[in-house]
C-alpha cells in the first residue's frame, strides 16, 4: 500500500510538473505492459551506527517498467519527457533501512524517523552503460538534500551470467546527515556520546551485481554495495565503521 501510494503521488506530481501528459500518451519505445524482474528477495544492511548490528529482512522486488511508471529495488517514480537516451524523471526512494542509534557506552536509545526522499532525476541507458542521477528532497524531520550520481556497467560472462559493476558518489546535505548522524546536547546527555553536528557530506560507493539465468525466465540476482561515508559522517561520535553495507539475494520472474 505504501508503495502504490508513492507511485500515485509521483505520477500526479509528474502532471502537476508535465500538465499535456497522461498515461494514455505514452511513447512508443514505453512498453504497453509490464517488462522486467519481479519476485521476493532477502535484503541485509549494516549502517555500523552505534551498537545496531544487522538488519535482514524479506520484502518484495522489482526492476521493472510499466507505460510512464517504473520500479527500480529501492526507487520509485514516473517518466516524463524524453530527455537524451532516457526520460526525465518524477523519483522517490524507498528506505529498507532503519535509523536507530543505541548507545554503546549505556545502552540508551535514539530513533530516527525515516527519511522520505522525492525529487528528480533520470536514467541515461548508453551504450557505454548506465548512468542515474537523482537530486532528492526529504520530506521527512530532517529537511535537507540528497544527492546520487551512480554509473553501471554491463558484462556477459560464463553461460549468459550477466555482471553490473557499479561506482558513485552520494552527497548528503548538512540538514540531512546532521539529522541521521549528529548528536544534540539533550541526546549527548541521554546516551553519554559527546554532542555532534554533522556538516554536508560526500560518500563514495561501489557495489556489484549478478545475474544467474535459473531456468526459462527465472533468475537469480545478486547485489552487494558499500559506501564509504566521508569525514563529516565519520566523525560522528555515533559511527563504530568507516563504511555501511547492503546485500540482497532475490529470485525474479522477467517479464519481456
Amino acid at each position: 500500500m505504501k508503495l502504490l501510494s508513492l507511485v500515485t503521488a509521483l505520477f500526479i506530481a509528474s502532471l502537476a510538473c508535465n500538465p499535456g501528459y497522461a498515461m494514455t500518451d505514452v511513447p512508443d519505445e514505453l512498453p504497453d505492459r509490464i517488462v522486467g524482474n519481479i519476485g521476493a528477495a532477502f535484503y541485509t544492511s549494516n549502517l555500523h551506527i552505534g551498537t545496531e548490528g544487522t538488519q535482514s529482512l524479506v520484502l518484495p522486488y522489482a526492476f521493472a517498467d510499466y507505460q510512464r511508471l517504473f520500479v527500480r529495488i529501492d526507487e520509485v517514480g514516473v517518466k516524463t519527457f524524453k530527455m537524451g537516451y532516457g526520460y526525465f524523471e518524477v523519483i522517490g526512494k524507498v528506505n529498507l533501512d532503519t535509523y536507530k542509534v543505541k548507545s554503546s557506552i549505556n545502552g540508551n536509545s535514539i530513533n530516527r524517523s525515516d527519511p522520505i526522499p522525492l525529487g528528480l532525476g533520470t536514467f541515461q541507458e548508453t551504450p557505454i552503460g548506465g548512468f542515474f542521477i537523482n537530486a532528492y528532497h526529504d520530506f521527512g524531520k530532517s529537511k535537507g538534500a540528497l544527492y546520487e550520481f551512480l554509473y553501471f556497467a554491463e558484462l556477459e560472462t560464463y553461460k549468459k551470467v550477466m555482471i553490473y559493476p557499479q561506482i558513485g558518489i552520494e552527497r548528503q546535505s548538512s540538514q540531512y546527515a546532521n539529522y541521521y548522524y549528529g548528536i544534540n546536547p539533550g541526546e549527548s546527555s541521554l546516551t553519554g556520546y559527546a554532542a555532534y553536528s554533522a556538516p554536508a557530506t560526500n560518500n563514495l560507493m561501489a557495489g556489484l551485481v549478478v545475474e544467474i539465468p535459473v531456468v526459462d525466465n527465472w533468475y537469480i540476482n545478486i547485489y552487494g554495495k558499500r559506501k564509504w561515508m566521508g569525514g563529516g559522517i565519520n566523525n560522528s561520535p555515533v559511527m563504530n565503521r568507516s563504511f555501511q553495507g547492503n546485500i540482497f539475494m532475490a529470485l525474479a520472474y522477467r517479464f519481456e
